[in-house]
């Protein structure tokens, strides 16, 4: 016990000692760019004008696809004591991704799925941003709200393609009781994923991606909203909530994070990976260790990050060469991010939750988009841009909701700790599911978020 009073006695004085001060110096939002241009040749103005979209790959890109695939080299085997995910991509189960890619995926069906909802694009600070606009059945809900829905990496917009339907008609989908509310859905792809053009121009990062969102909604009729995002799009949502709290009802992240900049931020951080069942409410979080976050998930799953923000144009140059390179890659990620566990997997645990059409699906519009190296891009430009880091550390005013999965290796952060960067209104720690919350547990994102906005609607 006198161990822990040097700690939290001091703790609780310095936390004291933080809110005397924030009372006479209340923190301030950082300022931060409100225009940018990353279009190719000088700054203009953008052509506003929304045109329709519908995904066609020409048939010759699909063609010279399989040629890749047939004439792809592997020359490594499997360590003999090592027939897993812990090395990385299971070149044996790799093979088998080839094979079903070459000769049993059927790109054209996938696309009629991405063709299922309105797709259009405009142009925003000088890039062509592809978004999805789908709008429920006015006659069979009481109120149509409209949100902003951001995927993340090595992801794209294909990951929604379960989770838009629930929103979009929630009561047929069994993810609300009551037909009082469905969501008009703007779902963009993020500049150098899917069907957006990529930034020409350094400086593109998650603030500009925030930016150019809010002009979107803006354009699209929107001048207030709702946000949900996982991954970079709970980075840019958040980032957006920073930036224009006056334009979000609300916000609503599988993935969040508070850096402990406060005190008390501080306070919880260490003495809670000391003692952290006396500290926080929730079993969940009763072995959090801020320790074992650092030593056991980020440094052992973080090297994709150091590469993509310090060179992300070496690796990608391969990866936009090779099919099979680029799916290891991407696929790996869709291996351990669902569960840590299916690391020690054959096959990554990949069919476990997903089919491999599905998640092929994802890897060939990276392929035929050739935005490898665009998406990596935007890993350097998050460390580059130095209004990102100050802003991140301001406070969410907007009332916000976390939506925790079990599985998910980046987001282990308790609400007390969330609770000292945002106004946390819920946090929910759901079943089961992993990083990829819209693709894999639809049904659990859908029924929270409906909770959330239901909940802030009636007020």
């Amino acid at each position: 016990m006198g161990f822990l009073k040097l700690i939290i006695v001091p703790s609780v004085v310095a936390i004291a000692a933080y809110f005397a001060y924030v009372t006479v110096n209340p923190p301030t939002t950082p300022d931060f760019p409100r225009n940018g241009w990353f279009g190719a040749g000088p700054k203009r103005a953008d052509d506003t004008k929304i045109s329709p979209f519908k995904v066609a790959v020409p048939e010759a890109t699909i063609e010279d696809l399989k040629k890749r695939l047939a004439n792809t080299r592997i020359s490594h085997d499997v360590l003999e004591d090592a027939n897993s995910f812990e090395y990385g991509f299971n070149v044996n189960y790799l093979k088998k991704v080839i094979e079903h890619w070459q000769t049993k995926f059927d790109w054209r069906k996938q696309e009629a799925i991405l063709n299922t909802w309105p797709q259009f694009t405009t142009e925003i600070e000088g890039v062509k941003v592809h978004y999805y606009h789908a709008k429920p059945d006015a006659k069979k809900y009481k109120k149509i709200v409209p949100l902003l829905l951001v995927h993340g990496w090595p992801g794209n917009v294909f990951e929604f393609y379960k989770f838009l339907p629930m929103l979009l008609d929630p009561v047929a989908h069994k993810v609300a009781t009551r037909n009082d509310i469905a969501f008009e859905v703007i779902a963009p792809s993020i500049p150098g994923y899917g069907f957006s053009d990529a930034a020409k121009k350094t400086g593109f990062s998650q603030l500009a991606a925030a930016r150019m969102f809010k002009k979107l909604m803006e354009r699209v009729g929107h001048k207030k909203f709702y946000c949900q995002g996982g991954d970079w799009g709970s980075i840019v949502t958040s980032q957006l909530a920073r930036m224009y709290p006056e334009n979000v009802y609300g916000l609503h992240l599988n993935m969040a994070s508070a850096s402990p900049t406060s005190l008390k931020g501080l306070f919880y951080a260490v003495v809670g990976s000391i003692i952290p069942q006396h500290l926080f409410k929730h079993e969940h979080h009763h072995d959090y260790s801020s320790v074992h976050l650092f030593t056991k998930v980020l440094l052992p799953e973080s090297g994709y990050m150091h590469i993509q923000a310090t060179k992300p144009d070496t690796v990608g140059t391969g990866l936009n060469d090779s099919p099979a390179g680029l799916a290891a890659y991407i696929l790996e990620k869709f291996s351990t991010w669902t569960n840590g566990e299916y690391r020690k997997l054959p096959d990554g645990g990949l069919t476990k939750k997903f089919t491999l059409d599905e998640l092929l699906t994802v890897v060939t519009i990276y392929w035929t988009q050739g935005n490898i190296v665009a998406s990596q891009r935007f890993y350097k430009e998050c460390f580059s841009d130095h209004y990102n880091f100050p802003m991140t550390n301001t406070y969410i005013s907007v009332p916000t909701a976390h939506a925790q999965f079990p599985n998910e290796l980046f987001d282990k952060q308790p609400a007390e700790i969330l609770a000292t960067g945002m106004n946390l209104t819920s946090q929910v720690v759901m079943p089961d599911g992993g990083h990829f919350a819209a693709f894999e547990q639809p049904t659990y994102l859908a029924t929270h978020l409906f909770s959330f906005v239901s909940g802030l609607e009636k007020k």
